[in-house]
């Protein structure tokens, strides 16, 4: 498994760290790649019950994609790029045990896309969410507008996606992006017993609440891909 991805097991509980903080944990196909097979680690392991995710270094949870690998592929790699990004993020998603993404600083791009695929996001209160993609000409492509949509609504999906703003944490909160925002200071204790909780309820119980609480054929499943003007930029 590549260095960019740190996948660690601390009793029931499964770590997967994205691990590039000099790019801000950026995504390329080698993080991609490594996050792929972190997932299908994690969902063949019986005994993990839950699963944290989380970015190196204090600066950023992930600022989606890596734009400089991105802007050099062609049209056929911009396509394998998004239809393989949306197979990895449908993966999480539908994962039987509580997903929980842990923001510090930056999710942005496909960073909050992934932090989406999550059950839950913690966020510190230096915690930023952002959709900038419509600035570089291209929309989000690993199913961000359809789980914005479905976690907020239409019009606050609107706001996000169409205006590009920089969303702090506790807007982030009051919209319901963020589950909740941990206490300064206490950032460590509180993400511990939110995780001790997910694991003390039974696991099966769990996995049959979110199936019941996930519509059926929910994951996005290419559905808000548009390729011509994701490759506009090529």
């Amino acid at each position: 498994m590549s260095e960019k991805i740190i996948l660690e097991r601390k009793g029931k509980v499964a770590w997967i760290t994205l691990n590039y903080p000099e790019k801000l944990n950026c995504m390329g196909f080698e993080m991609l790649e490594a996050l792929d097979e972190a997932l299908k680690i994690v969902e063949g392991k019986k005994e993990i019950q839950a699963l944290v995710i989380r970015g190196a270094g204090d600066r950023a949870f992930s600022t989606g994609a890596d734009l400089k690998e991105y802007v050099s592929l062609d049209k056929d790699q911009s396509e394998r790029w998004i239809r393989y990004g949306n197979e990895i993020f449908n993966t999480l998603e539908t994962l039987t045990i509580p997903t929980v993404a842990l923001i510090n600083g930056y999710a942005v791009g496909g960073g909050l896309e992934l932090a989406l695929c999550c059950d839950f996001r913690l966020g510190t209160k230096s915690a930023i969410l952002a959709s900038p993609e419509l600035q570089h000409g291209w929309l989000p492509g690993w199913g961000g507008m359809t789980r914005l949509r479905r976690l907020i609504g239409e019009a606050r999906a609107k706001e996000v996606v169409m205006l590009n703003e920089k969303i702090q944490a506790a807007d982030a909160e009051h919209m319901g992006l963020l589950t909740r925002i941990l206490t300064e200071g206490a950032e460590d204790r509180e993400l511990d017993a939110f995780i001790e909780h997910l694991v003390s309820l039974k696991p099966a119980a769990l996995n049959l609440a979110k199936k019941a609480l996930m519509d059926e054929g929910r994951t996005t499943r290419g559905r808000d891909i548009d390729f011509d003007v994701l490759a506009l930029q090529l």
